[in-house]
């Protein structure tokens, strides 16, 4: 062979070299998620594309066979000519300068090209790729199968489906576009809730027992009428005997639909009574909320581990989870849950979510708050006792909360005012 052809191939080898180099580099660069973003998107290059994402170990043999096979091809090309140049004094030189080159122009510099301009280079590189990949694909199916024997014997995991992208990466993703400006902060909490939204069992959003309005089944219409004129509720769970045997839901348009075939007072709670939908409360609301989709029911009953009555939840209050505050007619509805007064003076709703109010304060939730969901929960650990109207108890050795309103045993509001030092 020539001294110019020898010359002329191990230019070209070095040119390969950094072909495979840098489409190592172009493809690993890219994430699962945006390689199945063009492969969906079924551009020219698509079907090229899914040999990476569905055979991607395999893809990668061939191109680590490839850039070794051209790295020594050109190796011995260049010994070779030192040999035919000047013997075999300047063959340990040569072979120093061809490590350098192949070191600079066929991994640093092509390497370090295609980090920085990874798609655009793997559209171009991917097609001959793949040619390759079916070219030497008898080799890289026995060296993909040596490879996995060799890794599970030193206990790696080989062929283990993986999603595209995991719940972490996606918050992580989520919070840079917000710090990018690529996402407004609402539209991120809306994100991350979407996220949160099926790790929330329905104990956590739902109307407590307490707080219901019910009627009694067997009660008159007139004390209906008077439910749905005090409340203004569309929907009103019917009872038979006690709270912990619901037997249906009332629904306000049924009983206008009813009023108009007969006289109203004539009418019977049990005329106009839906089945009710029960659900434990330990149920996710995101399965919930798929369940309510289905039925197109938007309110269901919750029952404890006991089979009695813990509340009740509707669309609204899984919604809430997802867009924040929707004014429903189970909410509050002439005070907010939260009102200052003066600097450092509160009063509060005791049904206030206790991560709100710790919130709301600044202070942290300490591990004895854990099991109480409410403000009144945290009063009633504080008081260890049953409270009466204005005791007072100190918080953290911030705060004092006096309680301004029990109704029966329940507190109803209390105020908190900030300790001065």
């Amino acid at each position: 062979m020539s001294v110019n052809l020898e010359g002329f191939l191990i230019v070209v080898s070095l040119i390969a070299s950094a072909f495979f180099s840098s489409s190592e580099t172009a493809l690993t660069s890219l994430s699962p998620l945006k390689v199945s973003q063009i492969v969906q998107g079924g551009g020219k290059n698509a079907k090229y594309f899914s040999l990476w994402l569905n055979h991607p170990n395999k893809m990668l043999n061939t191109i680590l066979i490839g850039n070794n096979v051209v790295n020594i091809f050109a190796s011995v090309l260049a010994g070779d000519l030192a040999m035919k140049l000047s013997g075999s004094s300047q063959l340990a030189a040569t072979t120093a300068i061809m490590t350098v080159l192949i070191l600079f122009f066929g991994e640093i510099t092509p390497k370090t090209f295609a980090k920085h301009n990874a798609e655009r280079f793997a559209e171009v590189s991917i097609k001959i790729l793949a040619f390759l990949y079916y070219l030497f694909y008898p080799f890289t199916y026995l060296i993909n199968i040596f490879a996995t024997g060799v890794i599970k014997v030193v206990g790696g995991e080989v062929g283990k489906e993986k999603p595209l992208i995991t719940e972490e990466e996606l918050e992580f993703m989520i919070n840079v576009s917000e710090k990018e400006g690529i996402l407004e902060n609402q539209t991120r909490e809306m994100m991350h809730n979407i996220i949160d939204i099926k790790e929330i069992s329905v104990k956590e959003i739902m109307v407590p027992r307490t707080e219901m309005v019910c009627v009694d089944v067997e009660s008159s219409i007139d004390t209906l009428l008077n439910l749905i004129e005090e409340y203004e509720y569309s929907r009103i769970p019917a009872y038979d005997g006690t709270l912990d045997n619901i037997v249906g839901i009332v629904y306000i348009k049924d009983l206008i639909k009813k009023a108009k075939e007969k006289d109203i007072h004539s009418i019977s709670i049990k005329e106009v009574l839906r089945g009710a939908m029960f659900v434990p409360e330990t149920k996710h609301i995101y399965d919930l909320f798929k369940e309510f989709q289905a039925k197109h029911i938007h309110v269901a009953i919750v029952i404890d581990e006991y089979g009695g009555v813990a509340g009740l939840v509707t669309m609204e209050d899984i919604l809430e989870e997802i867009v924040g505050d929707i004014r429903d007619e189970y909410d509050e509805r002439e005070e907010d849950e939260f009102v200052k007064l003066d600097s450092g003076v509160y009063i509060v709703d005791a049904g206030m979510d206790l991560d709100d109010f710790c919130e709301k304060l600044n202070i942290n939730k300490e591990s004895y708050m854990e099991e109480y969901e409410t403000v009144a929960g945290l009063v009633y650990d504080l008081a260890d006792r049953i409270p009466n109207e204005g005791d007072e108890f100190e918080l953290e050795g911030k705060y004092k909360i006096k309680v301004l309103k029990i109704s029966g045993k329940k507190i109803e509001k209390v105020e908190v005012r900030r300790i001065e030092k």
